[in-house]
C-alpha cells in the first residue's frame, strides 16, 4: 500500500516484471489469461514461474471465462479473479462465476458505454468492481483514461463495495486521478510499460514516487 492506496500492477508476463512490480510497492500482481491480449500468459507459463514469484497477492484476469478455466485458475492458487464481461451478462452466469471462486474473491469488470449504468444484479454479485475505460473493440489495456467523475459517482453511491480505478493510469496522472476520484484502489498496466507486455522499472518507481505525499 502506498500512501493509503492499494496498487495492482497488471499484465505481468515475466519474473523480471513481477519483481519490478514488487519493488514498486504493488499489493497485487495481475496475470492475463486472455489470448487476444499482448500481455497474455498461458497456464503453463504461469505455472513455470509460480513458485518464484514475489509474495504478493495474485490476480487472475480473464474475459468471460468458462467454469473449467476458472477451476484451473483456482487450482493455481490465485487470490482473486478479475473477470471482464458485458455489463448485461446474465445473473445466472455471474452467480456461477461467484460460486466457482467465491464472491469475496471475485472482481467484476463490467464493460459498457458510459451512458449505460451498471445493472444492480451485477453489483449484487461481487464485492469488488473494477472500472476500466470503455472501448467498442477492446476489453482493456487501451492506455486511455476513463470518466473519473462517473467512477467517483459510483463509489459514493455504493460505498460498501470496493471500487478499483483502471484505464490509462501512469506516473503523470496518478495523483490527479486519485485526487479527482477519492479512490483507494488503482490498477496500472500500459501506463507503466516500455512496450506492450514489458514493464518499465523506471516508470513503476516514478509511479510510486507520484503516489507518495510531497515531503517538505
Amino acid at each position: 500500500m502506498i500512501n493509503g492506496i492499494r496498487l495492482k500492477v497488471c499484465g505481468l508476463t515475466s519474473l523480471v516484471d513481477a519483481e519490478a512490480a514488487d519493488a514498486s510497492g504493488a499489493d497485487y500482481l495481475g496475470f492475463i489469461f486472455y489470448s487476444a491480449s499482448p500481455r497474455y500468459v498461458s497456464f503453463a507459463n504461469y505455472e513455470a514461474m509460480r513458485e518464484r514469484l514475489p509474495l504478493r497477492k495474485k490476480v487472475a484476469v480473464s474475459v468471460e471465462p468458462t467454469l473449467t478455466d476458472l477451476v484451473r485458475q483456482r487450482a493455481l492458487g490465485f487470490d482473486h479473479f478479475q473477470i471482464h464481461c458485458p455489463a448485461q451478462t446474465p445473473s445466472a452466469v455471474l452467480q456461477a462465476w461467484a460460486d466457482t471462486v467465491g464472491s469475496a474473491r471475485l472482481w467484476l469488470a463490467p464493460r459498457s458505454p458510459a451512458a449505460m449504468p451498471i445493472p444492480p444484479e451485477l453489483l449484487a454479485i461481487a464485492g469488488t468492481i473494477l472500472l476500466d475505460t470503455y472501448h467498442p473493440d477492446k476489453m482493456g489495456g487501451t492506455g486511455e483514461a476513463g470518466d473519473w467523475s462517473q467512477f467517483k459517482a459510483y463509489r459514493e453511491a455504493h460505498p460498501a463495495k470496493h471500487w478499483i480505478l483502471s484505464g490509462g493510469l501512469g506516473p503523470t496522472n496518478i495523483l490527479a486521478a486519485v485526487t479527482a476520484t477519492g479512490t483507494t484502489w488503482v490498477d496500472v498496466n500500459s501506463g507503466v510499460e516500455q512496450a506492450p507486455g514489458i514493464k518499465s522499472p523506471a516508470k513503476l518507481q516514478a509511479l510510486r514516487a507520484a503516489m507518495r505525499p510531497v515531503a517538505y
